[in-house]
């Protein structure tokens, strides 16, 4: 009976890394970075889906399973956005201003 119990904790925790394997087949980028968001998205899903299955009143394994697959896709933007972004420009920009006010 306990390892029964066992064996469905750990299956509703890997519901999530099976949602972001899921996931990695529909993202671009190397294999490196494909690896690392699915990683993102199992541990979100390791943290998120207890909460989100609770609120939502649906079972955890599906919740796990969800949150990793979208999470990853989630994780996958986020890091679109921050390579996206224009650091040096943003920083020349705050320099010329501190600059601009101390003169």
């Amino acid at each position: 009976m306990a390892d029964m119990q066992n064996f469905e904790a750990i299956a509703v925790k890997l519901a999530g890394v099976a949602g972001a394997m899921v996931s990695m087949r529909f993202l671009h980028g190397t294999w490196l970075e494909r690896l690392s968001m699915a990683a993102s998205g199992a541990l979100l899903s390791y943290y998120l889906a207890p909460w989100v299955s609770m609120r939502l009143g649906i079972p955890e394994g599906l919740t796990g399973f969800l949150v990793g697959f979208f999470g990853m896709a989630v994780a996958a933007r986020a890091w679109e956005t921050v390579q996206a972004f224009p650091i040096a420009a943003v920083w020349q920009a705050v320099i010329d201003r501190i600059r601009g006010r101390g003169a």
